[in-house]
């Protein structure tokens, strides 16, 4: 049953529901899709009076409400990816930007990657400041988390001489000209 164009519910295109559930226009989920169903944004009240929740904080109440709750503490750069692939390609950039000191990118990608390059710096100046295992500690900190061990190397001896009297800010970005085909804003980071 399609009810999609009955009171907004979408029961019949198999987006909420389970078998025994009915939409206030009184379609009856199908059984075969009620077991890989999953909550979703669109309002489609149930007899159960019970909310379900969507993404982002979504809820369809069972009046026909939409409720929006607040997202304390989400405050992440997800750049459309699953946390694996994000994570990796943060890294990823994070040491291309240490040893090349200039990458083009696009605006979000590189404000995901100011606080990372920012941390690697600060662990180098905490290093040398350090002895014994603190100071071995930061530096293992640094190599789990770029992928060129050499690089943490020369970012270890070079950084309380560059940017010793620098308390934060270790990169600038700076926007350039859009790229062709999607138009997405495009941007220089650079290691200052």
């Amino acid at each position: 049953l399609d009810c999609r164009d009955r009171r907004g519910c979408a029961m019949g295109a198999g987006l909420q529901g389970s078998a025994g559930l009915r939409g206030v226009c009184g379609a009856r989920a199908p059984p075969a899709a009620a077991a890989s169903l999953r909550p979703s944004t669109r309002t489609c009240q149930f007899a159960s009076g019970r909310p379900v929740w969507g993404r982002r904080g979504v809820a369809a109440e069972g009046n026909g409400a939409v409720v929006f709750a607040m997202r304390h503490r989400a405050k992440r750069h997800h750049l459309s990816r699953p946390s694996d692939q994000r994570k990796a390609l943060v890294r990823s950039l994070t040491t291309e930007l240490l040893r090349h000191g200039r990458i083009k990118t696009t605006r979000q990608k590189a404000k995901a990657i100011v606080e990372h390059a920012d941390k690697v710096i600060t662990w180098a100046k905490q290093a040398s400041a350090l002895e014994g295992a603190s100071s071995t500690h930061k530096r293992n900190l640094a190599k789990a988390f770029l992928y060129d061990s050499e690089l943490v190397d020369n970012i270890f001896e070079e950084a309380v001489e560059r940017y010793g009297d620098r308390g934060g800010g270790y990169t600038r970005i700076t926007p350039t000209a859009a790229r062709r085909g999607d138009n997405a804003d495009m941007v220089y980071i650079e290691l200052v």
